[in-house]
């Protein structure tokens, strides 16, 4: 959606990448990085949607200035419970939960990197989008 505001810009999802899905979680990572990196090195405005720790921050950084972009970091972060919450058609699995849960405890929420957090509970997609636009 936010890709769709932005004049010229082209969406990523990190999790699309070319390692197999039940490699290792570090390959999967590692795959998705260098994709991003991939499509930053291309140039222009990027949305990209993929949960970032302090290492992958760093990178992404480097990966910026390399190309004399600018990175804004923003964290969709609902509450824990909505986060958990089936929404729709769309029914977690035990596994997305479990993993939900494990990027909560880890702090993804709440990164000190992000320029932008947001609740985006009790919001439409539409809306989070024009926020982030509009704080940004």
């Amino acid at each position: 959606m936010l890709a769709t505001l932005l004049p010229g810009a082209r969406f990523v999802d990190g999790d699309d990448h070319d390692a197999p899905q039940d490699a290792p979680l570090a390959l999967r990572i590692a795959a998705a990085m260098a994709r991003i990196e991939r499509e930053i090195a291309a140039g222009g405005p990027l949305v990209v949607a993929y949960p970032l720790d302090q290492a992958g921050d760093d990178r992404l950084r480097r990966a910026c200035t390399a190309a004399g972009l600018a990175l804004s970091v923003v964290t969709l972060a609902p509450p824990e419970a909505v986060a958990l919450s089936d929404r729709g058609a769309r029914r977690l699995t035990e596994w997305e939960r479990g993993r939900v849960r494990e990027m909560y405890a880890e702090g993804y929420a709440t990164r000190g990197f992000s320029d932008l957090i947001i609740d985006t509970s009790g919001q439409t997609p539409g809306a989070v989008a024009r926020d982030i636009i509009r704080r940004l």
